[in-house]
């Protein structure tokens, strides 16, 4: 975590070096948003402004005593309470996220107000189109028998004119994972794709817990706890919105209609063949990059690709490096 070092000083008062840098991350960004703001009242353009903020996931609350690269500890530093798990994990504390609209376009009748009903990040398209008067379809993807986009209009919750609770969407396919139905939600597992643990199966719900992302307890109590969602967890999530309380064997045709639902979901997912990890990337971003990824295939970086021998891991070397990757996002 960086942050300029006036804005760390104005959270002193919080001991932590990772929780104190995390809170001044969030200061300074609210910092460049008033400025943006002003900006554009200096203009005279607020009153006819709509200012969309959405998290894109919820706080990282991991830790590792070490970073990937042997230098001192990384931590996410999130806190996600009162809601369970966090970032790369499909617990309401990974995917609930903080969001709020602003501006003068914003009826007056819904300034200050909380909307309940659920918006996914793809909505903004919809809604977005709609107040341009732009059609969303994509007739593009349709001549190639593609699915239609995911993205709803929501125009109608956010200006008050749809009754809170009867927004338009009912359904969010969170991940190949997990599934959203109107109050009830299923978890079947982690997405490896997204943080692989070769020593889990991929029906182990990591990140099963409250804690934060600082401290010794964000190394061993985050992202290894976890439970068995193989058979699904079930949580109805409008009355239990922290996930305290799994309902899985009380409604058992649920979980079978829903698990039925996510596989027919699945079908339209697009995940083509990525291809194999290259050692190579790495010692590209090293000597070319300062340490970041880029393209690594021909591409004139003065290192000798066909030197580079590819490694065999152990699966404990493999989990570790994985998780390194992962920390490091």
């Amino acid at each position: 975590l960086e942050v300029p070092s006036e804005n760390e000083n104005q959270f002193k008062f919080l001991r932590n070096q990772h929780r104190r840098r995390y809170a001044a991350m969030v200061n300074y960004m609210d910092d460049a948003l008033g400025k943006i703001v002003d900006a554009f009242k200096e203009k005279g353009m607020w009153d006819n402004t709509l200012l969309v903020l959405s998290s894109d996931n919820g706080g990282p609350i991991y830790g590792s005593p070490v970073s990937p690269t042997g230098g001192s500890a990384v931590f996410g530093a999130a806190n996600n309470q009162p809601h369970r798990g966090g970032k790369t994990s499909d617990w309401e504390g990974g995917v609930r996220v903080n969001a709020f609209v602003s501006g003068g376009f914003v009826p007056e009748k819904m300034r200050g107000s909380t909307v309940k009903d659920y918006i996914h990040v793809a909505d903004w398209y919809a809604t977005f189109s709609h107040l341009a008067g732009v059609d969303p379809t994509d007739t593009v993807a349709a001549e190639y028998n593609l699915p239609p986009i995911d993205s709803i209009n929501q125009w109608g919750v956010l200006s008050g004119n749809t009754a809170s609770g009867q927004g338009p969407r009912k359904e969010i396919h969170v991940s190949k994972m997990t599934l959203i139905q109107d109050r009830y939600k299923l978890l079947t597992g982690s997405d490896q794709a997204i943080l692989p643990f070769p020593k889990w199966p991929a029906s182990y719900m990591t990140f099963d817990t409250y804690h934060p992302g600082w401290g010794w307890k964000a190394v061993y109590e985050t992202a290894a706890r976890g439970r068995d969602c193989k058979n699904g967890c079930l949580f109805d999530i409008v009355s239990d919105p922290n996930e305290e309380f799994e309902i899985t064997h009380e409604h058992p045709q649920l979980v079978a209609q829903m698990m039925a639902r996510l596989k027919e979901l699945n079908k339209g997912n697009f995940n083509p063949d990525r291809g194999t990890p290259q050692v190579a990337a790495c010692h590209v971003a090293m000597e070319k990059y300062g340490g970041f990824y880029g393209p690594f295939v021909g591409v004139d970086h003065g290192v000798d690709l066909d030197s580079i021998a590819e490694f065999d891991f152990t699966e404990e070397e493999a989990m570790s490096l994985a998780y390194g990757a992962f920390i490091r996002s």
